[in-house]
C-alpha cells in the first residue's frame, strides 16, 4: 500500500504498492532507569531519543513503549490519528507530563522526566497548538521574550541598566531583529502581536521559538488554522530555519501533505502505539498506516492519498 499527499490533506485510496516502514532499532540505555539524570559516554548521541516511554492517565493509556530516536539536524514528524498520543509524546519530551516508564535522552543527558524549568538551557524550544503570544506587545518585544533564559543579569541590574544588563539588552533585540528579518516580519515588528493576521501571528511565535538558536525545535500543529498559501509559506520557514540555523525540529502535524514534503522521516502513532517509522515513501506505502487512517483497504485500493 501508498499514502499519497493531496493539498488538503485528506486521505485516499487509490493503488498498490509493496514495502513496509521499518521500526527503529532500540538501544540499550547505559544508566540504570531509576536515574532521574546520567551522562551518556561514549559516541555521539542523537539529539532526542526516546526509549520505552509509556504514559497513561488512571486507566486511560496514552502512549505505549515508544522507541524513537531523532537525529541532528532533521525535521522529524509525528502523525496520527486523532487521539493517537502525538501532543502527549510532545508534553513528555518538554517536561510537561512524566511518563510511567521509559527515559528520554536530550544529547548526552538522560531523564525520566525531562525538568521543564532547566528546558531552554538543554537548548529546547516549543511552541504550543494555541498561540501563547502576548497579545498586548508588539512582534519585537515578543520575540525578545523568548531571549529571556539568555540572560544573567538579575532584576536590580536590569532596573539600574548596569553594563551588564545593557550588553544583555542589546544582545537580545540584535538577535531578535535578525530573525524578525530571516521570518519576513520587518513590516509589522512595530506592530501589537494581537491584531495581526493569525498566519502572521503563527510566524511570530515559530520567531520567538527561534530566537534563542535552540537545537532541538518542537512544533505543536505549527500549520493549524492557516489557508493553504500560510500553509506553504510557514513549512518552507521550517525547512529554511533547519538549513540556515541547524535546528533539529520534531513537528505534529495533521495536513499529511505536507508533513510528507517537509520531513525526513516520519513516526506514526496509533492509539499510543508507534506502528511504523522511516521516510515519507516508506510510510505512505505501509499497510499499518493506511489502516490506521482509513480502515481496512479493499483489495486492489492500496494506496493513500494524503
Amino acid at each position: 500500500m501508498s499514502l499519497v499527499a493531496t493539498a488538503g490533506g485528506d486521505a485516499l485510496i487509490v493503488a498498490r504498492a509493496d514495502g513496509r516502514a521499518t521500526e527503529a532499532a532500540r538501544e540499550a540505555g547505559s544508566a540504570p532507569p531509576t536515574a532521574e539524570v546520567a551522562h551518556v559516554a561514549g559516541v555521539a548521541a542523537p539529539v532526542l531519543r526516546l526509549e520505552g516511554v509509556s504514559l497513561s492517565f488512571g486507566g486511560i493509556t496514552a502512549l505505549v513503549g515508544i522507541d524513537l530516536a531523532v537525529a541532528k539536524g532533521e525535521i522529524r514528524a509525528i502523525i496520527g490519528p486523532n487521539g493517537a498520543g502525538k501532543s502527549s509524546l510532545l508534553n513528555v519530551v518538554s517536561g510537561l507530563y512524566r511518563p510511567d516508564r521509559g527515559v528520554v535522552r536530550l544529547g548526552s543527558e538522560r531523564f525520566t522526566h525531562v525538568p521543564t524549568a532547566r528546558l531552554a538551557a538543554h537548548g529546547v524550544a516549543r511552541t504550543f497548538q494555541n498561540l501563547a503570544l502576548f497579545k498586548g506587545l508588539s512582534v519585537l518585544d515578543n520575540v525578545i521574550m523568548g531571549f529571556v533564559h539568555r540572560r544573567r543579569a538579575g532584576f536590580v541590574r536590569q532596573m539600574l541598566s548596569t553594563p551588564q544588563a545593557r550588553r544583555e539588552e542589546a544582545e537580545a533585540r540584535a538577535a531578535a531583529e535578525e530573525v524578525i528579518a530571516f521570518l519576513h516580519l520587518d513590516a509589522v515588528k512595530h506592530q501589537l502581536a494581537g491584531g495581526l493576521p493569525y498566519g502572521v501571528q503563527k510566524r511570530v511565535e515559530l520567531a520567538r521559538a527561534l530566537v534563542a538558536r535552540p537545537q532541538l525545535l518542537l512544533l505543536d500543529e505549527p500549520l493549524a488554522g492557516v489557508t493553504l498559501g500560510e500553509k506553504q509559506e510557514l513549512a518552507a520557514h521550517v525547512r529554511n530555519a533547519r538549513d540556515a540555523y541547524g535546528t533539529t525540529i520534531v513537528l505534529i502535524e495533521h495536513d499529511i501533505g505536507v508533513v510528507m514534503g517537509l520531513s525526513d522521516r516520519i513516526a506514526v502513532l496509533d492509539y499510543g502505539r508507534k506502528i511504523a517509522d522511516g521516510t515519507p515513501n516508506e510510510v505512505r506505502s505501509d499497510q499499518a498506516v493506511i489502516d490506521a487512517y482509513l480502515g481496512v483497504a479493499h483489495e486492489g485500493e492500496t494506496e493513500l492519498v494524503i
